[in-house]
């Protein structure tokens, strides 16, 4: 009796496991990942949205630091990284202006939405 009665406690777990979510990252898609209206309006949303820590402007190196994320199927942001570091306060503020940013529309390969790899430079001049 004990073990008909585990059994039919197990059967919920057992009928509603969850679907597998596919974690594959497509490096070269069909159609790559797009902020929402292109690249115009991703320098309009980085203009508004970028605030610069309070630092020494003498202390920022002129060049570029390359932010890397991850664009979900459903268009979202994740895994965002400086690829060069370098200094802290000034690579925090490009993490959190894209990791701010709308949810992008995802990549595809051959009709389907896939996760893919972005990269962004953005250059220092000051």
């Amino acid at each position: 009796m004990k073990t008909i009665l585990i059994f039919y406690l197990l059967i919920p777990f057992l009928l509603f496991s969850q679907e597998e979510i596919d974690t594959t990252i497509v490096l070269y898609p069909d159609i790559e990942a797009e902020f929402p209206g292109g690249p115009t309006e991703m320098k309009r949303f980085i203009i508004d949205n970028l605030e610069y820590p309070k630092i020494e402007f003498e202390t920022v190196p002129n060049g570029r630091i390359f932010v890397e994320f991850i664009i979900n199927i459903d268009g979202s942001i994740e895994q965002v990284i400086v690829r060069k570091e370098g200094l802290k306060d000034l690579d925090n503020a490009y993490i959190e202006l894209v990791k701010n940013m709308p949810n992008w529309i995802p990549a595809e390969v051959e009709g389907k939405k896939v996760r893919s790899r972005a990269l962004l430079p953005f250059s220092i001049h000051f």
